[in-house]
């Protein structure tokens, strides 16, 4: 829902004025005032990013991210990935720019992160400055749409960011591509770490383990992980979750009495419609209609 509250967060290097915001499913939007005071910024964010911002065109002062040493001028959309830290040189002076941001979370966050294997190299130097023209409209959209909500306007408002997700994720996966590591020289995961992954997957309550958090099961970093999973597997641990996912909502349709929005809460989709239009997706049937075909 659609919310204008006007609030005001202290932050390193900026205050940030809350204009409005939007919960859908997937993702946080916010169209939010940044008021500089003129020195270096710096943080991480917990959840993939995207910002594009609204005015003026150019800010004074460069940026970078993770390990690299250059710093890179800030484009109009910008993402910021999951636990990657950042920086900004020193602003010349006090300035203030509006921007949307669109923080992910769930499913999404998790589809995105998983377009690459390692935040490194040419992506991270692509972040800060993303070249993508469906992504751009698409953020235009959101804009019009948080300020001028019209009929459905949180379906609209949740199919955009559905969108730019995927615009998102193709868009590092093919710079991905570019820089794929030797697969001899990764190591697959453990026997006994692999185990205590799938359990937990498959024994979770109410909602989807993130990979970020079945890495830190293993000790190892959200990236590393995602690596050797798949060379143990054969298959990305967004692949594998979703597949686990489908099996146990087939299970409580077709063994239970569950509601669909019980349903829906338990395997952590937002809403039960997204759950439907997911679970149509992949089955071709719709999960009233599942349930019909196993209980009769």
């Amino acid at each position: 829902m659609l919310a204008q509250k006007h609030m005001e967060t202290a932050l390193p290097g900026y205050t940030e004025r809350l204009f409005t915001e939007a919960a859908v499913a997937g993702a946080r939007i916010r169209i939010v005032d940044n008021i500089l005071t003129g020195s270096e910024i710096h943080g991480c964010e917990r959840n993939n990013v995207l910002r594009w911002r609204i005015a003026p065109n150019q800010i004074s002062a460069p940026g970078l991210l993770g390990d690299q040493t250059r710093y890179i001028p800030f484009g109009k959309l910008m993402f910021f990935p999951a636990g990657v830290p950042f920086r900004t040189r020193a602003f010349v002076n006090s300035e203030q720019n509006r921007n949307l941001i669109c923080s992910f979370d769930n499913e999404l966050n998790d589809m995105i992160s998983n377009a690459s294997s390692e935040w490194q190299g040419a992506q991270l130097e692509r972040c800060l400055d993303v070249n993508c023209g469906r992504i751009d409209v698409a953020m235009q959209r959101l804009v019009h749409e948080m300020t001028r909500p019209g009929f459905a306007s949180e379906l609209m408002l949740e199919s955009l960011v559905m969108s730019i997700a995927v615009d998102l994720t193709r868009y590092f996966k093919d710079l991905s591509l570019a820089q794929e590591p030797d697969p001899s020289r990764i190591k697959s995961v453990s026997d006994a770490h692999l185990k205590r992954v799938t359990d937990y997957i498959e024994n979770a309550r109410e909602g989807v383990p993130t990979s970020a958090k079945l890495a830190e099961l293993c000790g190892m970093t959200p990236s590393s992980f995602r690596q050797r999973f798949k060379l143990a597997t054969g298959k990305s641990i967004h692949a594998y979750v979703e597949e686990v996912r489908l099996a146990r909502a087939k299970s409580f349709l077709a063994n239970s009495e569950m509601s669909m929005k019980e349903i829906a809460y338990e395997l952590g989709f937002t809403h039960q419609a997204t759950f439907t239009s997911s679970f149509r997706r992949a089955t071709g049937v719709t999960p009233s209609r599942y349930r019909l075909m196993h209980w009769n």
